[in-house]
């Protein structure tokens, strides 16, 4: 790029390289700002992304630029990874519904009884896709939130890779969905869009799922042997589904006055969606809830909040064992930092809409969060 030729319009030019990206930060003569028509026409013609920062008493510009092409995508494996999980998923979401597609019996590996399949049903399979469609259009409508934002802002992202798992290994049949970001944040309102995508979409699709699931399930008497209000079998094992204040309002609409509810397959896939989407919300690392939370307050609050509910975590533990789980899968993501990685220019400050976006989300996780999620 012709970087000497913007020396006319600033008093001091630097360069960047970081990832796929070159950035050219200039400092403006003095009494030249962002609004001005040489400016104007300079940035109309750059072939990337621009903002404008002040820096004391004068204004700094900021141009990015791809430095290398996209990777070619491997479209095959992402389809299979869907198909995959959509499988495992249906074939869990049959169990749920109380049908076995796949004849299973149990036996006894190393002195354990464990469920073997023994032929494969496809009628019995069907029931299942009540449960396998709506949680896998919720879990791909968030990655594809994720994906869109990040392709506005001119990022390399991946599609979604799904991760199929069999039912021993997880009950819904699947361990979620990711996409990979292979270019660097350059600042607070990419970092905010990103994050922020994601979790917006996915909730606008689990609340209808939830929503219909929940009219859909069957109210029953409160049994003294199985106390709880959100109840579904897995294999003839009776679960329960911890309440969220979220939870407890679509139950007050859809299903007034039932004190207990046994769940269809379309209501536990909702509450599935909804739980997900929450624990994306976690305000650590590189979780969406990292992003937005950085973005909001900025490093230092950022990491303050995340050791605090980290510390949570570990607590809450002590009532339900999975916590610890996910205190582990968030060191693991976070390469075992608690912190979000900086930005390269933190100084932009974001627009009100992503304000709004970002407390909404801030909102949701506190409505969505559930204490004890199963027992």
């Amino acid at each position: 790029m012709p970087y000497p030729a913007l020396t006319g319009l600033f008093a001091d030019v630097r360069v960047v390289r970081i990832g796929d990206r070159e950035v050219v930060f200039g400092l403006l003569l003095p009494g030249v700002g962002p609004d001005d028509p040489a400016v104007r026409r300079m940035l109309a013609g750059w072939p990337g992304s621009h903002w404008a920062s002040r820096a004391g008493d004068a204004w700094e510009i900021a141009m990015e630029v791809r430095t290398r092409p996209p990777r070619r995508e491997r479209w095959l494996l992402h389809a299979f990874l869907l198909v995959a999980a959509l499988f495992s998923a249906t074939i869990s979401g049959a169990l749920i519904a109380g049908r076995d597609p796949l004849g299973l019996t149990e036996r006894a590996v190393l002195g354990m009884p464990v469920p073997v399949p023994t032929g494969f049903y496809a009628a019995a399979l069907l029931p299942g896709f009540l449960f396998s469609l709506p949680l896998m259009g919720v879990l791909l409508g968030h990655e594809l939130g994720h994906y869109v934002a990040a392709r506005r802002h001119g990022l390399d992202a991946s599609p979604p890779y799904f991760i199929p798992a069999p039912f021993i290994i997880s009950l819904i049949g699947t361990l979620g969905a990711f996409i990979r970001l292979r270019s660097p944040m350059l600042h607070r309102r990419m970092l905010m869009d990103v994050g922020a995508a994601g979790p917006l979409a996915g909730l606008v699709l689990a609340l209808p799922v939830a929503a219909v699931g929940i009219a859909l399930s069957r109210p029953a008497a409160m049994l003294a042997h199985l106390p709880g209000r959100n109840l579904f079998a897995f294999l003839g094992v009776p679960l329960q589904l911890g309440d969220s204040l979220l939870w407890m309002a679509l139950r007050a609409v859809f299903a007034p006055g039932a004190e207990v509810l046994v769940l269809h397959p379309m209501a536990v896939a909702g509450w599935v969606g909804l739980f997900f989407t929450a624990m994306n919300l976690l305000p650590v690392s590189q979780l969406d809830g990292g992003h937005i939370v950085y973005a909001l307050l900025g490093a230092k609050r950022q990491h303050v909040v995340a050791t605090l509910f980290f510390a949570s975590l570990l607590v809450q533990g002590w009532w339900w064992q999975g916590w610890w789980f996910w205190a582990v899968l968030v060191l693991l993501i976070g390469r075992g930092r608690l912190a979000h990685p900086p930005v390269l220019d933190p100084r932009l400050p974001l627009t009100r809409s992503q304000r709004v976006a970002g407390w909404a989300c801030v909102a949701f996780f506190v409505l969505a969060f559930v204490p004890v999620p199963v027992s």
